[in-house]
């Protein structure tokens, strides 16, 4: 009987494991919009991949432990750039609660485990053109 229990609990601990990375996953949709308010062309990217999206937009991208970094310019020469940091997921964890420390390593390795804000403004102005000496 206390064979049977011990596969049964070794099922539910493996059941558990990767517990972020089937609830929430490893993606993750994020809006970008600029402030002051253009339509602009943004590049999002973060240690996983790289992604476009026109502003105001959203995109899905693959969720990173480190940073994820936007820079937008508009066709009339606004740019400007935005950092947003991860968090870790709630469900990451579930997983070290649940001694699913095999799964916790998969959600982190996979992303799972870190979310980005849902929305990301990114401060944008006019580039300065260069003026002549003297005037």
């Amino acid at each position: 009987m206390k064979k049977i229990a011990r596969v049964i609990s070794l099922f539910a601990m493996s059941a558990v494991s990767g517990c972020a990375s089937i609830i929430v996953g490893n993606t993750q949709s994020v809006a970008i919009d600029t402030n002051p308010q253009k339509v602009s062309d943004c590049r999002i990217s973060n240690e996983k991949g790289n992604w476009s999206v026109k502003s105001p937009g959203s995109t899905s991208l693959t969720k990173a432990n480190g940073p994820l970094t936007v820079v937008c310019t508009s066709a009339d020469g606004w740019s400007g750039t935005a950092t947003a940091q991860s968090t870790t997921a709630g469900a990451a964890f579930g997983n070290i609660i649940a001694g699913g420390l095999i799964g916790a390593a998969v959600d982190m390795s996979s992303g799972a485990a870190y979310n980005y804000p849902a929305q990301i403004i990114v401060p944008i102005g006019a580039i300065a053109s260069a003026q002549p000496a003297g005037g």
